[in-house]
């Protein structure tokens, strides 16, 4: 489904303020060579944050377009993230479209346009951005003919944009992509492409559900030589619990199904390591990183009062986000009042980084959160 951008602007206000001394986490943390970044609000502003070890924390962008919540990526040389603004100067009693796009820059800016700006949106959309180095990936959706894109483009260069893929909004493709080398792959229902986009030509179809009428709830992620890594579960057995976990090759384009399960579809792949969450108990969770034979080292344990927000994995880093609640409350409406009830939640969100060689944990950043409503597990 295709829904106007301004909508969807509308529906994020229901979370209504949040108070003045929160730092409330939206994206990330995601590597960038030796940096660390994410995305968080403060007060309604989003602002963007890189951290370093000679640096520490440094903001990049600040501003209310941004768009939290949608796509961050990173790279070495390249930030990428979406935007949401008013297409024109605000009027007495005009509703002024909502426009969305996308900008790429370097890590600390000056940010420019690279994904035009539409009037619309689509919820299905997921990571709909991907950097590796100075090439960027991205699903650009046309809103006028009811198409989604696949597109590459060397930011770096004068050539324009190239379209490796087109499909119409309902044909359930392309939703997410990943880009690694020179390779592209996105979504296509229960099947992830995977394109050489050097030699013009699809690598591999990495299948996943068993066949037609079974839908496949998947993450994915790519290696520069052209590996896959999926997490996957069956929606028709569960909507939530324990995924699968696979990788596939261009050489073996086949499930290599690993002995492990994950308790949720993100997950990352680099130097034939692959990163994921597991259940280590019904209320605790692990994040470790397997070989491809499945052997594991433990990460982190988020155990309770811990909770488990989101990661990243560049081979030789893992960096991930938790948060410590201290205090909930469910906030209900005065009565006439048509708005849901909501719970919120107050603690501190923590961004850690360890090397995977021997290294230590580090902690890059603490997020205090007050009275915001909770976000999903």
């Amino acid at each position: 489904m295709v829904i106007p951008a301004t909508l969807v602007a509308a529906i994020s206000l229901l979370s209504g303020p949040v108070p003045d001394q929160s730092r409330v986490l939206w994206q990330g943390p995601a590597l960038a060579g030796d940096a660390v970044v994410w995305a968080e609000e403060a007060n309604g502003t989003g602002s963007l944050h890189r951290w370093t070890p000679t640096r520490g924390d440094r903001v990049v962008y600040s501003s209310d377009s941004l768009a939290l919540g949608r796509p961050l990526a990173a790279s070495r040389s390249l930030l990428a993230f979406e935007r949401g603004y008013p297409s024109c100067a605000p009027q007495p009693g005009v509703a002024c479209p909502q426009l969305e796009d996308a900008v790429v820059g370097p890590p600390t800016g000056p940010f420019k346009t690279f994904v035009p700006p539409r009037k619309c949106s689509m919820p299905t959309l997921g990571n709909t951005l991907a950097l590796d180095g100075g090439v960027a990936a991205y699903i650009q959706l046309d809103c006028d003919r009811q198409q989604l894109r696949v597109v590459v483009r060397n930011v770096g260069r004068a050539k324009g944009p190239v379209v490796i893929r087109e499909a119409a909004v309902s044909s359930g493709c392309c939703r997410d992509v990943a880009l690694a080398g020179n390779f592209v792959a996105w979504s296509n229902r229960n099947d992830v492409v995977v394109y050489n986009r050097i030699a013009h030509r699809v690598a591999y179809r990495a299948r996943i559900g068993p066949g037609a009428g079974v839908n496949v709830d998947l993450g994915f992620d790519l290696q520069r030589d052209g590996k896959l890594a999926v997490a996957y579960r069956f929606v028709e057995v569960a909507r939530a619990g324990p995924t699968n976990v696979a990788w596939f090759s261009p050489s073996a384009p086949r499930a290599h199904v690993l002995p492990l399960r994950g308790s949720d579809t993100p997950i990352r792949i680099a130097a034939d390591r692959i990163a994921l969450e597991r259940f280590s108990s019904r209320s605790a969770g692990l994040l470790v990183v397997s070989d491809l034979a499945g052997g594991l080292l433990p990460v982190a344990s988020i155990t309770p009062p811990l909770r488990f927000r989101a990661f990243d994995f560049d081979g030789r880093h893992v960096a991930w986000a938790s948060d410590r609640i201290t205090d909930s409350r469910v906030d209900c409406p005065p009565p006439g009042q048509e708005r849901p009830c909501v719970k919120r939640e107050s603690g501190v969100t923590s961004i850690w980084l360890r090397t995977i060689a021997g290294g230590g944990t580090r902690l890059v950043a603490r997020l205090p959160f007050a009275d915001t409503i909770a976000h999903a597990s």
